[in-house]
C-alpha cells in the first residue's frame, strides 16, 4: 500500500519519515518468509527455497513466547484491560511476534469497539506510515490506513495520530493527542480515490473526524519491535528482521539443499545398451522396431565399445559432503541471527532439519530470546497504557492498574517458561504451586501425570465417595 502514503502527505501536509531503503526490505523480507525469494527464479528449477526463514521466524517466536502469560490486576478496569491482553495472549501473540521477527516491527493498536475479544488490531509495515519520532526513537506520530471493498469498490480510511499543542484559558500551552480520520472512495486498489464523509460508510459512520485528548504521554498504539540494530537506516526508529543479516547465508543454504535434491534425483541407475541389439530385423534385414525399454535403459548409438553391447552407470552420491555442507552454512546462520553455533542443524540419520534443546551453555540463544521477551513486554505495556486512555474515554470507571505502576517489577505481570527448565523442574513447580491451592488438581494430573479427563474424573468420584462414606461413619469406621 506505498501509494497511500504520497496522498497521505498531502492530505495531512506532513513528511514521512520512513526511508525507502526500510520499505524496500520490508518488501524483501516478506517476499522471503512467503517463500519468494530475490534468489529463486520462478522459471528456472535449479534453485528451490526450502523457507528456513520462516521456519526461524516460528522457532523463535515459539521461544520467545513460551508458556506467556500476562497478569493485571488493581480494579474493575484492571479487569477489563486483563481481558482485552489475555484474548490477544492467548490467541494470537505467537503469530503476531513471528510477523515482528519476519519484519521488523508492527504495530498493535487499540480500534476502540471495546470489546475485549476484538479489542487489538494488529498493523503491518506496509499499512502505517511513521511522521514523527523521539530522538531515543520512539513513535510520535503515525498514520493508518484501513480498507473496505464492496461490489469491486474501494473504500479507504487514514487515520493520523500525533501530538500537538493548544492552549488553556489561562494562555499556557499544553500537549493535546490528535486523531484525524479521513474516507475516500476508488475505483482501484491503487489510489485512495476521491475523499469522502465518513458517515457515507456504515461502518465508519460512528467515526469522529477530529478527537482531542488531554493528559495523554504516549501514544494510544504500541509498536512491536525486534531488538536488533537498524544498519540499514540508522535514522528510522522502524526495526530489522531476525534474519536481515543472514540473506545471503539462507541463499546458500537453498542453494545447497537443492543440490542435494538434484543429486538424489539424477542418482538413478542407469544402463546403457547398443541399440543395434535392440532391434528386431525384418525380411532382408530391415529393422522392423524397437524393443520398448524401461525408465532405467537407455539406448545408445556407437557408444559402446565392439566388445560389449552392454554399459553400466552407477552416480556417485556426496551425501555426507552435501550435508556437512548444509550443516556449516546453518551454523553460519545460527550465528548470524543471535543464537548459538549448531542451534540448527541436518540430522544425518533422519534427514530432518532440526532445532537443538536450549542447553545451559548456549548464551547466545537464551540472550537473544531474552532480548525478544523484553521487546514484547515493553510493547504489551504501551498497549495497555493505551487501552487504558481509552477506558477513560467510554467511561469504564477509573482504578488502580499495577501494569502501570513503575513501582511493579515486571515479574507480577508476565511470566515466561525459563528456556533452561526441564520437564521434571516444571512438575516440582507445579506440584508445590497445587499443594497451595494455586495450580489446578486436575491440570497437573494431566500434564504431568499423564492422566485423561476421564481417568482425572473417576478418581475425583472415588475420592469424593470415600470422603462422603468417612463423614456418615462408613468406610470402616461402622463400629
Amino acid at each position: 500500500m506505498k501509494f497511500f502514503r504520497t496522498d497521505a502527505e498531502k492530505e495531512f501536509n506532513v513528511e514521512f519519515i520512513t526511508s525507502p531503503e526500510i520499505e524496500n526490505s520490508q518488501q524483501r523480507w516478506n517476499d522471503i518468509i512467503k517463500g519468494s525469494p530475490f534468489w529463486v527464479d520462478p522459471k528456472e528449477n535449479d534453485i528451490r527455497t526450502i523457507n528456513f526463514a520462516k521456519f526461524l521466524c516460528q522457532y523463535t517466536a515459539k521461544k520467545a513466547c513460551m508458556d506467556l502469560s500476562v497478569s493485571v490486576t488493581g480494579s474493575e478496569r484492571a479487569d477489563f484491560i486483563n481481558k482485552c491482553i489475555r484474548a490477544m495472549v492467548d490467541t494470537s501473540i505467537r503469530d503476531k511476534v513471528e510477523d515482528m521477527l519476519g519484519v521488523g516491527g508492527i504495530i498493535l493498536k487499540p480500534n476502540g469497539s471495546m470489546n475485549p475479544d476484538n479489542m487489538i488490531d494488529y498493523i503491518m509495515p506496509w499499512d502505517f506510515a511513521i511522521t514523527e519520532k523521539t530522538n531515543n526513537g520512539d513513535i510520535r506520530g503515525c498514520i493508518f490506513i484501513n480498507r473496505l471493498i464492496k461490489d469491486k469498490v474501494y473504500y479507504y480510511r487514514l487515520e493520523y495520530h500525533h501530538f500537538t499543542t493548544s492552549k488553556n484559558k489561562e494562555g499556557e500551552e499544553m500537549n493535546v493527542y490528535e486523531i484525524q480520520n479521513k474516507a475516500f472512495k476508488s475505483n482501484s486498489s491503487n489510489s485512495l480515490g476521491k475523499k469522502i464523509e465518513l458517515h457515507d460508510v456504515p461502518e465508519w459512520s460512528s467515526i469522529e473526524e477530529v478527537v482531542h485528548i488531554m493528559n495523554v504521554e504516549k501514544p494510544l498504539f504500541a509498536y512491536l519491535k525486534t531488538p536488533f540494530n537498524n544498519t540499514i537506516d540508522y535514522s528510522s526508529p522502524e526495526g530489522v528482521s531476525i534474519f536481515s543479516n543472514a540473506l545471503m547465508e539462507l541463499r546458500d543454504l537453498d542453494i545447497a539443499w537443492s543440490k542435494k535434491g538434484n543429486e538424489v534425483e539424477d542418482s538413478q541407475h542407469i544402463t546403457f545398451i547398443d541399440e543395434n541389439a535392440l532391434t528386431k530385423q525384418g525380411k532382408g534385414g530391415i529393422r522392423a522396431s524397437t524393443v520398448e525399454l524401461p525408465r532405467f535403459v537407455k539406448g545408445l548409438k556407437l557408444g559402446l565399445d565392439s566388445k560389449s553391447t552392454i554399459d553400466e552407470h552407477v552416480p556417485t552420491m556426496l551425501t555426507s559432503d552435501r550435508i556437512t555442507d548444509i550443516n556449516s552454512v546453518l551454523s553460519m546462520i545460527s550465528t548470524k541471527c543471535g543464537f548459538s553455533q549448531g542451534q540448527f542443524i541436518l540430522d544425518r540419520k533422519s534427514g530432518r532439519l532440526t532445532a537443538t534443546q536450549v542447553e545451559s551453555d548456549d548464551n547466545e540463544t537464551v540472550e537473544t530470546i531474552n532480548d525478544i521477551r523484553k521487546c514484547i513486554k515493553t510493547a504489551l505495556k504501551n498497549l495497555i497504557y493505551a487501552i487504558n486512555v481509552f477506558c477513560d474515554l467510554y467511561g469504564i470507571p477509573a482504578g488502580y492498574v499495577d501494569a502501570l505502576d513503575d513501582d511493579v517489577p515486571d515479574e507480577d505481570i508476565f511470566y515466561f517458561k525459563d528456556l533452561l527448565a526441564s520437564f521434571e523442574q516444571d512438575r516440582s513447580r507445579a506440584y508445590n504451586l497445587m499443594i497451595q491451592g494455586i495450580y489446578s488438581k486436575r491440570k497437573y494430573l494431566k500434564e504431568y501425570e499423564g492422566f485423561n479427563d476421564d481417568e482425572v474424573d473417576a478418581m475425583f468420584a472415588e475420592r469424593a465417595q470415600e470422603d462422603a462414606e468417612r463423614n456418615s461413619g462408613g468406610l470402616f469406621g461402622e463400629e
